[in-house]
C-alpha cells in the first residue's frame, strides 16, 4: 500500500515523479534521502540529495540514466545522486546521521 504522504520535503505530484524514476531505473536498490529535504527544512528550489546503498557500485549507465531521468522530468529542483559505495566514511558518517529511508531494498 503506497504512504499517504511523501517521507520527504516534497509534494504528491514530485514524490510520485521520484517513486517512478528509481522504479524504473534503480528497482531493488535501497535509496536514502539526506539533506535539507528529508530534515523538512529545504527551500522550494533546494536540491534532492539521494543516496544508493549497496555493495557494489552503480554501473556508470545506471548513474547517467538517473540523472538524465531526474533532469528531463518536471522536477523543478536538480536531484544530486550519491552511490554509497565510493563516498568516503566521513561523508557516511555525515548522512548517516539524518536520512529517510524512501525505496527499500529487494
Amino acid at each position: 500500500m503506497p504512504e499517504l504522504s511523501p517521507p520527504i520535503a516534497v509534494n504528491a505530484a514530485e514524490w510520485k515523479i521520484i517513486e517512478d524514476i528509481l522504479a524504473e531505473i534503480a528497482a531493488g536498490v535501497e535509496v536514502w534521502a539526506f539533506g535539507s529535504r528529508a530534515r523538512f527544512t529545504a527551500k522550494p528550489y533546494s536540491d534532492l540529495d539521494l543516496v544508493f546503498i549497496g555493495a557494489h557500485p552503480l554501473s556508470l549507465s545506471q548513474i547517467a540514466d538517473l540523472a538524465n531521468a531526474f533532469s528531463d522530468s518536471n522536477l523543478p529542483f536538480k536531484v544530486d545522486i550519491v552511490d554509497w559505495p565510493t563516498i568516503s566514511e566521513d561523508f557516511r558518517k555525515i548522512i548517516s546521521q539524518h536520512y529517510v529511508l524512501i525505496q527499500k531494498a529487494r
